[in-house]
């Protein structure tokens, strides 16, 4: 077995431990700004080794990150729970088009598998979750923006990307 395997599968088993031993159960309201978007949609901040777990105990079969950088140990959680893993690195500063494309290209492989997609606060995810339900699913703005303003209300950089993305897909 490679190191990281086992370094994944004895942080499981510690994490598993621990949560026999805590006394207050892990839920998934308790995962950073979790959100159901939809039956099979949810987004979220960023969940620790033992909200994965649950993820994974509540049916979720993948996990989009849109968070830049080094992720191999979360990778490798997800990919032993038996859940897939993507990685989208959206910029904070800089989103662009083809992050959402990609996002896109993953949910319609999904379908109706449960997915979670997060980022640090659940404001990338959140917004992502809003253009997808608004330009893919039909879902009227009021109400995906009740969903996401349920966790911030995008500004600048943000409401920009929101506004490109919304008219590229009404071409």
């Amino acid at each position: 077995m490679n190191k990281i395997m086992i370094k994944t599968l004895l942080l499981l088993m510690t994490f598993s431990l621990f949560n026999s031993i805590n006394a207050q159960p892990v839920t998934l309201e308790k995962i950073k700004n979790f959100n159901q978007v939809t039956d099979s949609l949810a987004s979220a901040g960023m969940p620790s080794t033992s909200e994965l777990t649950l993820l994974n105990k509540e049916g979720y079969q993948h996990l989009i990150t849109l968070l830049p950088g080094n992720h191999q140990d979360e990778e490798a959680i997800v990919k032993a729970l038996g859940m897939s893993f993507e990685q989208i690195e959206v910029d904070w500063g800089k989103p662009k088009l083809k992050d959402f494309e990609r996002f896109v290209e993953l949910m319609k492989k999904y379908k109706t598998d449960k997915s979670i997609v997060h980022c640090y606060m659940n404001y990338r995810a959140s917004a992502f979750a809003y253009l997808y339900q608004v330009t893919q699913q039909g879902v009227s703005e009021e109400k995906a923006q009740e969903i996401m303003f349920a966790i911030w209300q995008p500004e600048d950089t943000w409401l920009n990307f929101i506004n490109e993305v919304k008219a590229h897909y009404q071409k």
